[in-house]
């Protein structure tokens, strides 16, 4: 079997199941399955760029990281009142060996402009954790020093596949789902949390377009064995330890993303039709019939715990935590 040229483009540093992924990502590195391109992720803040690194350097790879300057995220770096949870990224950061303390890195879209400007044709797989303001961005980027192709030209010509984790179907899944006690979930947060975004990129991919959707990732829960072990620190243990609502594990959205974009073919999911998926003014996904677009999202086919016990056992084989 070939291995899967990934980019994974990811918000980590907040939520710990974005770390997961990368763990996930990084063992199947580990088993020949994956190779592991870049890390970009679609903001900035000083400390994003560590977290990634430490976590990229504890499986024992050095590899290129991005971030996204023209989105920062200052709510880390702020003050805040004791106890209050603002994420993994500055504490892994600070805590873990890594390239980047001084919080410096490449910008994610021209790292990505210049890792599939390098690669063979219709070979690179992206996987896209957060919102899709670095997909937008590289879509909309123009021909510069590093390649004469415009981003929609890269990506029509290099990206086999993108599996983005987002969006919430109801015309599926029609029974409401209450997150956090807070209320029912309309619009799932990695398109609302930059609506013009996803329309860009739903409206424009040139390509294969696989969504995970929020109710893909939310019945499936994996990592429930994870300790923290001072003596022997592993980044990811940290970051689902620091997570306060993990409880016994935590819902594997990014995970399943990673899962499908390395193993596409392993029967874990079906796939809806393909055709458009539309992005409203509120951030709520639809999807309808057309032949001009290939956007399709993952359909149930493998029971939850069995897609449980397969991540778990492919994260714990390579790295017990």
């Amino acid at each position: 079997m070939k291995a899967k040229k990934i980019i994974f483009d990811t918000d980590i540093g907040w939520d710990c199941d974005d770390a997961g992924a990368l763990a996930l990502i990084h063992s199947l590195c580990n088993k020949g399955e994956a190779e592991l391109l870049a890390v970009t992720a679609t903001y900035y803040h000083r400390y994003v760029a560590g977290c990634i690194d430490a976590i990229n350097r504890f499986y024992g790879r050095i590899v290129p990281v991005g971030v996204n300057y023209a989105r920062r995220d200052t709510f880390v770096e702020a003050e805040h009142p004791e106890n209050t949870y603002v994420g993994y990224a500055k504490p892994i950061c600070e805590e873990f060996p890594n390239g980047y303390k001084d919080g410096k890195a490449e910008d994610s879209i021209r790292l990505m402009r210049k890792i599939l400007a390098n690669q063979a044709d219709n070979s690179v797989t992206i996987v896209a954790t957060g919102t899709q303001t670095c997909l937008a961005q590289l879509l909309k980027s123009e021909a510069d020093d590093i390649s004469e192709l415009s981003g929609a030209e890269l990506i029509k010509k290099k990206v086999e596949r993108t599996v983005v984790m987002g969006g919430r179907f109801k015309d599926t899944w029609p029974m409401p789902i209450i997150e956090g006690g807070v209320g029912e979930l309309i619009a799932e947060y990695n398109i609302k949390g930059d609506i013009e975004g996803a329309r860009t990129v739903c409206d424009n991919w040139p390509g294969e377009l696989v969504f995970a959707s929020y109710e893909i990732g939310n019945y499936c829960i994996t990592l429930k064995n994870v300790k923290y072990d001072e003596k022997d620190p592993n980044p990811v243990a940290y970051a689902y330890k620091l997570f306060p609502w993990r409880a016994l594990g935590r819902e594997s959205w990014d995970l399943t993303a990673a899962l499908y974009g390395i193993r596409p073919d392993y029967g874990y999911y079906y796939l809806h039709e393909f055709g458009k998926v539309n992005v409203s003014d509120e951030g709520i996904t639809t999807w309808e019939k057309s032949d001009k677009f290939r956007q399709s999202y993952l359909l149930p086919r493998k029971d939850y715990s069995f897609i449980e016990n397969d991540i778990e056992a492919i994260i714990e084989s390579e790295l017990p935590i």
